[in-house]
């Protein structure tokens, strides 16, 4: 897609001027900064199925853009074309990968201007909660050429069913690796020296919080994609100056003090990210605190080689005896469940590849550009309103 420069005078009248500069990735200095990219996972095929945080991830959001249309109509490229877009004229954007599609995007967050765009469409269906004041759809749908799809019914149908199909033995598979997972857990969890773990608990306490407005988000930092278990965990949690690495094996303590510090975030009172993994989607795998500069981290189960001489780490391991010979062979079939899950999600999306062949050859890309230049410019708008002082 190549977004037009062309005004859209409609939506800001008194702002042509800002919007040029904007449009010349040109501010008034002589010097722009490139913003910073963050990446995560909104929804994540899980051992419960599909688990999506889209919600919680558009949380302070003013203005969301919902995208509508089937596959291959061009979402997820209108969306990057609009993050990098963006990205070069200084603004940080937050980047939602799809947990399905390595290649594909579900999202865009500008937090400066509190603007989302989104992909709407299954499996995380979102609908406008208040149409016109906060979201609008942008249907995609309406530069297709419905005579075609109808002449390719059939193969649609076939290649959607199979596609539900291997995530459901996905899902099934997963479900076996979060059993057994679950399992060891808890039973590393009852072996654990709780008066220690409750004194590192109120330490770590002392020493990271002080008072401030509660806000916070859950959303995936790992997630079971085509291409295997794809984590950001560790570059998201390079996005503050203080960290806190956590190691030991899976039920050693590690989830007591992610859950302890992040529920004391909020009583505290503090704006948190909240990041769950795949196969344990209710744990924490990464607690994120920007205002405070500030991260706790689940690095594993031993001192990963990322760690730096700045980082603060809590060997949890000490907390408990553990069998490491039981866990290294339970790791090994959770390991093998979760490859044979990818090879499912890899599966579906040789077919959701197939499948957006019917709709790639049916759509009007000239128009779906045109689409994408409006909505560009109406960011842009946005942009300068933020920047002339405007709500």
């Amino acid at each position: 897609l190549h977004f037009s420069s062309q005004l859209y005078a409609s939506y800001a009248p008194n702002m042509t001027k800002r919007i040029i500069c904007l449009l010349l990735n040109d501010s008034g200095s002589d010097h722009m900064r490139q913003g910073k990219a963050k990446y995560l996972f909104p929804g994540n095929n899980t051992p419960k199925g599909f688990i999506s945080h889209y919600h919680e991830g558009l949380r302070g959001m003013q203005q969301i853009f919902i995208l509508k249309g089937g596959p291959g109509v061009g979402k997820s490229t209108l969306m990057r074309k609009i993050g990098t877009a963006m990205l070069e004229r200084g603004y940080d954007v937050e980047f939602w990968q799809c947990s399905s599609d390595n290649d594909s995007i579900d999202g865009v967050l500008i937090p400066a201007i509190s603007t989302a765009i989104i992909d709407g469409t299954s499996p995380h269906i979102v609908d406008p909660r208040y149409p016109g004041a906060v979201e609008e759809i942008v249907n995609l749908g309406n530069h297709w050429n419905r005579l075609l799809l109808r002449n390719d019914k059939k193969d649609i149908i076939e290649l959607t069913d199979s596609i539900s199909e291997h995530f459901t033995a996905c899902y099934a598979k997963l479900a076996k690796a979060g059993s057994l997972l679950e399992s060891q857990m808890k039973k590393t969890a009852s072996k654990i020296d709780m008066p220690t773990l409750r004194n590192i608990i109120q330490e770590l306490t002392n020493t990271v919080y002080r008072s401030g407005a509660s806000r916070s988000r859950n959303l995936f930092s790992t997630a079971v994609t085509p291409r295997g278990l794809i984590s950001f965990a560790e570059p998201l949690s390079r996005s503050v100056g203080n960290r806190w690495l956590l190691i030991g094996p899976v039920g050693c303590g590690k989830e007591l003090i992610l859950k302890s510090l992040a529920d004391e975030a909020e009583r505290k009172g503090h704006y948190a990210e909240i990041y769950h993994p795949a196969l344990l989607p209710e744990q924490i795998e990464l607690l994120l605190l920007p205002d405070l500069d500030i991260a706790i981290l689940d690095a594993g189960d031993k001192t990963p080689s990322y760690a730096t001489d700045e980082d603060h780490i809590i060997d949890c391991s000490e907390l408990c005896d553990i069998d490491s010979e039981q866990i290294e062979e339970e790791n090994g079939a959770i390991a093998t469940l979760v490859e044979e899950a990818t090879a499912q999600v890899a599966k579906a999306k040789e077919l959701h590849d197939k499948l957006e062949q019917h709709y790639i050859r049916a759509m009007n890309f000239e128009e779906v550009d045109a689409a994408g230049s409006t909505l560009f410019n109406r960011i842009l708008a946005l942009c300068a309103e933020k920047e002339s002082g405007g709500n």
